[in-house]
């Protein structure tokens, strides 16, 4: 399973559309369930209003690709198109701790 972090009105809009499609970008980051936290550190330090999506990668007709990233040993995977709505199987909140960071839901933990 793939996860994203999204903001509550990032989903609202891709539920509406029927898809995440990529930000400006040939693809949608994603992450697995061992490295979303230091997505979520890195990137959404502090935030809140997010929501933590679990996305069935085989339910998408594109190329997922795990990529090295500068500056890092880890690998992430990058879809390579939109994410069909239809591929995503739980949606979480996930709000930040009061230091800013985040820790993985309990139900992703387990997966």
């Amino acid at each position: 399973m793939l996860t994203h972090i999204i903001s509550k009105a990032g989903w609202a809009a891709a539920q509406s559309a029927g898809s995440i499609a990529p930000d400006g970008e040939e693809f949608v980051h994603c992450s697995d369930r061992g490295v979303v936290h230091v997505t979520a550190g890195k990137f959404f330090r502090g935030q809140s209003g997010l929501l933590l999506l679990v996305i069935d990668p085989q339910v998408l007709d594109v190329p997922v690709r795990w990529e090295a990233v500068a500056d890092s040993p880890l690998w992430f995977p990058h879809v390579y198109g939109q994410i069909p709505v239809a591929a995503v199987v739980e949606v979480h909140e996930f709000p930040c701790e009061p230091d800013g960071s985040f820790v993985l839901p309990e139900a992703v933990a387990v997966l």
